[in-house]
Formats: structure tokens, sequence, C-alpha cells
């Protein structure tokens, strides 16, 4: 006896992304299909489907890649402020960071990450006369990769005297 069945539907993933090539995927379309999906047992396939694509278009880990961004504040006072913070679901990889001052006399920076109520130093304050610093891996800070997620969040503050500081944070996207 032969039995009938119908063929299963395509699964929304590669609906949702038909006629996209897999070189030209972009984070933010990987994004939105993964948003959409429910955590639920009858979504298995859907949720491997989603993860077949991601492996074709990234490989086998993280980065993402093209998901890189400069991450700009400009302050004209002194004073503490929130420097970053990832959104809901979000990892970014701390690559780099600079400042930028304009000043005629020295100014300080600090930097801290804060993760719920905790927070720990990261740079403590330190007094500048030079009028452009950079902190990277290469000159020993950050010192290993320093991740940040939505429960993280990235504090400086700024002091002394200066006329402005423009700080820039180059940050890759983890997951």
């Amino acid at each position: 006896m032969k039995q009938l069945a119908r063929p299963p539907p395509p699964s929304r993933a590669f609906q949702d992304l038909k006629s996209t090539v897999a070189a030209d995927l972009t984070v933010d379309q990987y994004d939105k299909i993964i948003e959409a999906a429910y955590l639920q047992e009858g979504n298995l396939e859907l949720l491997q489907d989603i993860s077949r694509i991601g492996q074709a278009k990234q490989g086998p880990g993280p980065p993402r890649a093209g998901s890189s961004k400069v991450v700009t504040v400009a302050k004209e006072d002194t004073g503490g402020f929130a420097f970053y913070q990832p959104s809901q679901g979000e990892v970014w990889l701390l690559e780099e960071m600079t400042a930028i001052a304009v000043t005629s006399g020295s100014w300080t920076i600090s930097l801290e990450l804060a993760v719920g109520a905790e927070s720990m130093t990261i740079i403590p304050t330190q007094s500048k006369t030079d009028t452009f610093l950079l902190f990277s891996q290469v000159f020993g800070w950050p010192s290993s990769a320093t991740y940040l997620d939505s429960n993280t969040k990235m504090n400086m503050a700024l002091g002394g005297s200066f006329d402005s500081v423009s700080i820039f944070a180059l940050m890759t996207r983890y997951r």
C-alpha cells in the first residue's frame, strides 16, 4: 500500500530570505528571522534552518562578519556618563578606544564596567596632558577580550580642564 503525504512547506527562514545569496546576507536580515522565531518544540526545524543559514554566512564561530561599528560620544563638560550598553540579546566585543581632547591644560578620564548594582574600575582616574589617547591591546589595554552584553554598562567619567572630548570605541558584534 502506497502512502501519500503532502510535502512539508518550505521553512519560513528560507521564505523570508528568498532570492538572498548567502554571501550577501546582512546581520540585520539574520537578526530579523531570529527575533521572529519562537523557542518551542514545534519550531525545531525552523531553528535548525536558522542555524544552517548562520553557518553558511558566518562559519563556525563569532564574531559576526559585517557587524563592526564605531560608537562615538562627544562631551563638553565634566562628570560621569553611560558610554555604551548593548541591547537585549546582543553581545559586543570592545576592540579599541580613542579619546581626543581639545584642551589647554590637563584632563582626567576613568572607565568602569557596571553589572547591575556592581561596578568594576577598568581604567582608574588618570590625568592626561596629551590630546590623543589610544586604548588598544597592542599597548596593553584591554589586556584580553572585553565583552559587553545587555547586563553590562560601560561608564566613563571626565574631569579637569578641557573644551571638548570625543571618545570613539570600535565594537564588533559577537552575537
